[in-house]
């Protein structure tokens, strides 16, 4: 799991990110404060009712990503996702590779409320992502 996460953050940050944690000592500080339950959290494999519990957890009301499937499907049809769910998160593991619907976000732009919207610094950008890629990132974050 510890291998996912750091695939997570190059995938998005690439060599840059690493430079960073070298030359910063955060990689170093970040280890020491782990304890062994805390390392055995984060290499334990992801199980459904994992999945399932994530699935139940998220808020109804926010926006689908590109591929338009919202939270209410993901709830209603949980039983014959959640397999499928967790053979993707297994594959993902295990290769180390995302697929791209886990690069893909729609940035929308929110007005901020009361201000003239006429001005790009009256709004505010939001991402939309995947219900997919969202369920993962609150396992990786658990």
């Amino acid at each position: 799991m510890i291998v996912m996460i750091v695939v997570v953050i190059l995938s998005l940050f690439g060599d840059d990110m690493i430079i960073y944690v070298q030359n910063y000592g955060i990689y170093k500080k970040l280890v020491r404060r782990l304890n062994q339950e805390e390392v055995e959290s984060l290499n334990r494999q992801i199980t459904s009712s994992e999945i399932e519990a994530v699935i139940n957890s998220l808020p109804t009301q926010k926006s689908p990503g590109s591929d338009r499937f919202t939270v209410k499907f993901y709830q209603r049809y949980k039983e014959k996702l959640v397999p499928f769910l967790l053979k993707l998160f297994q594959t993902i593991e295990k290769e180390g590779l995302f697929p791209n619907s886990c690069y893909e976000a729609s940035i929308i732009l929110i007005p901020k409320p009361g201000r003239d919207t006429t001005k790009k610094e009256n709004f505010r950008p939001i991402s939309l992502m995947n219900i997919n890629v969202k369920i993962l990132n609150k396992i990786l974050a658990n």
